[in-house]
């Protein structure tokens, strides 16, 4: 045996850390519906707050739990796991007067309050003459959906992302 077979050889990775609560955690994703190859949503940039604070579905951050950089998981939600069952309450009807004239075509996004008084995001559905059609509703709702995930890096939570309990790039990720 020569003496270059004896020599050990490490590899650096480049981030030892693991999915733990209080660490932001950078993903890239795909979801699908579940039985479909075609790609609903993708995103290879989003970050989230890990340990409970909001920023992944709880089934989520169960998986990646302990997990580290470069690993790779699929996991299937259903509509309840995800964004929750479509709700007809929440699409309506309203005057046309009562919209904003820029946002008088489908697609539109706007803000509303729920009558609990929080903030609520409306997509412009349908517009006629004199009624606009908007939909409070995700719209990935009332899907049942697979998501491909791959965690591309992890550090520790800054305080001020702790206090506000989410995670935001910070200035060397810009």
């Amino acid at each position: 045996m020569s003496e270059d077979s004896k020599t050990l050889h490490f590899v650096r990775k480049r981030n030892y850390q693991s999915v733990v609560r209080d660490k932001v955690v950078r993903l890239r994703y795909a979801v699908f519906e579940q039985g479909s190859d075609q790609a609903l949503a993708y995103d290879d940039d989003l970050y989230y707050l890990h340990g409970g604070y909001g920023g992944a579905f709880p089934r989520v951050e169960q998986a990646l739990e302990g997990l580290g950089v470069d690993a790779k998981m699929e996991l299937e939600l259903t509509a309840d796991e995800a964004y929750g069952r479509y709700d007809p309450d929440l699409c309506l009807a309203v005057p046309a007067s009562e919209i904003p004239e820029e946002a008088h075509y489908v697609g539109a996004r706007l803000e509303g309050e729920s009558p609990e008084g929080g903030s609520l995001d409306f997509t412009v559905t349908a517009v006629e003459e004199d009624a606009i059609t908007v939909d409070g509703n995700h719209p990935l709702a009332g899907r049942d959906l697979r998501f491909v995930l791959e965690v591309l890096d992890i550090r520790d939570a800054t305080p001020e992302e702790l206090e506000a309990g989410y995670a935001f790039p910070s200035a060397d990720e810009d």
